[in-house]
């Protein structure tokens, strides 16, 4: 990768945590509503199940609800760790490298604002596994699946030196046994 690319997408992730911290995190605020509702409809597009999703209208509402956030993020709307987790949720489900390598660093805000926060812990690592397979290098954590060349469900292949099942087990992540049990019970449905 080049060194000035490398750089400037190191500078917007810092910028992007920068304006969340700036633009307050009150300490009794309430969770965005707006921001729910895009996280809700993220959702509700992927809930007809992965082999049933339409990409060709799907895809468009994606780009449209991360615009969405990036308007929330510059007029300083994401105030708690949930808001956090939602637009990290949204930007994991980028269509770039880039836009999934934000969804890292919200959840990452997320669990600074709030540490136990699991859905942010998990967006951590599965954002982080995306980005990686999104750029064709094997996962970490175990978090992320695909259709093998037999068009069956299977694990992301996984750098197993990366991360003990002992330290999946401790972030609330099953075993890697455990990851390739649930590609199997796809292929069952």
């Amino acid at each position: 990768m080049n060194k000035n690319r490398f750089r400037s997408r190191r500078l917007r992730a810092g910028a992007l945590l920068a304006i969340g911290l700036l633009c307050g995190t009150a300490l009794q605020a309430q969770d965005n509503a707006a921001l729910q509702a895009l996280r809700d409809a993220d959702q509700a597009d992927r809930r007809v199940g992965v082999n049933a999703i339409d990409w060709s209208i799907v895809a468009p509402r994606d780009e449209q609800r991360r615009a969405a956030v990036v308007e929330l993020v510059r007029t300083g709307q994401l105030r708690t760790a949930t808001d956090y987790a939602n637009a990290a949720l949204i930007y994991q489900h980028g269509a770039t490298a880039d836009e999934i390598r934000t969804a890292p660093a919200l959840a990452t805000l997320a669990l600074t604002l709030e540490p136990q926060h699991a859905s942010a812990r998990w967006l951590s690592l599965a954002a982080w596994d995306r980005l990686l397979m999104r750029e064709g290098r094997p996962q970490w954590w175990g978090t992320q699946f695909h259709k093998n060349a037999q068009g069956r469900w299977e694990l992301y292949p996984v750098d197993e030196d990366a991360v003990t099942d002992t330290r999946r087990i401790e972030m609330g992540l099953p075993t890697l046994a455990a990851a390739r049990e649930r590609g199997e019970r796809m292929n069952r449905r």
